[in-house]
């Protein structure tokens, strides 16, 4: 199955592609399944900045796609990204009841003091604060209503070189424990791909320790923002990502 569990189109404040030109795209790729992940970003900071979008006519458009759909190989979802949903969470839930969704993504993208991980750091994380974020994700498994957990590790994005995370190994096996208890899926992003990083996340060694927990939902996500992303890199996935062994779910 060719499938991409995490795109961004018009109702993301930060997405330059559109449903539409995504899907026509899709369907000329031979995808089996893509999930337009909207972002929710529910921290004031965000909403000061970004508003809330109109989510109501975003399930809307997407119910009218599917239409669209019907006769195609294609499979869309109406899926979502809740960024730091577990500061968020009464406020999210109440949101969340009120929608149609296929597919709800966990993300973390701040750490406690309101740094951002998810742009271009301005110094590397210390071992305290990389800690911290993992322990956000565990908080964020732990309590939160989500199908998969987005690109954890993002913050190394931008770094050229892996950084020693072994300390945080013991941090990890409650996050993928917990997801495994709750069947949350774990999400392979390869946005990374792209950028300076040149790696998917997790990593393999994450990865494996998921599946010794007794993990295996998987999704792939590009994260893509703008069309010439999608599919990019695509090709230069691991191998053995698509030997059998791992489980793609359809939602």
């Amino acid at each position: 199955m060719k499938a991409d569990y995490h795109l961004h189109t018009e109702y993301s404040y930060d997405s330059r592609m559109k449903a539409k030109e995504l899907v026509d795209k899709a369907l000329t790729l031979n995808y089996d399944l893509i999930a337009i992940t909207e972002h929710l970003d529910l921290l004031p900071n965000e909403l000061l900045v970004y508003g809330l979008p109109a989510f109501k006519k975003y399930c809307q458009g997407m119910q009218a796609l599917k239409e669209r759909l019907a006769d195609t190989p294609l499979k869309l979802l109406c899926g979502i990204e809740v960024g730091d949903y577990n500061k968020v969470r009464p406020f999210a839930d109440c949101l969340l009841e009120q929608l149609d969704l296929d597919l709800v993504m966990g993300a973390v993208h701040f750490l406690n003091d309101f740094t951002n991980v998810a742009v271009p750091l301005k110094a590397p994380l210390t071992p305290s604060e990389i800690a911290s974020y993992y322990r956000l994700n565990l908080d964020l498994v732990q309590h939160c209503k989500i199908d998969v957990i987005a690109h954890l590790g993002v913050y190394k994005r931008y770094y050229k070189d892996m950084p020693d995370e072994s300390f945080c190994r013991d941090i990890l096996k409650d996050i993928f424990q917990t997801m495994v208890e709750r069947g949350i899926a774990l999400e392979i992003n390869f946005s990374s791909l792209r950028k300076p990083y040149a790696r998917i996340l997790p990593e393999e060694w994450q990865i494996e320790l998921y599946m010794d927990c007794g993990g295996s939902l998987f999704t792939l996500g590009s994260d893509s923002h703008l069309l010439e992303h999608f599919d990019l890199n695509y090709d230069k996935l691991p191998q053995w990502l698509f030997d059998g062994s791992l489980q793609f779910p359809r939602f």
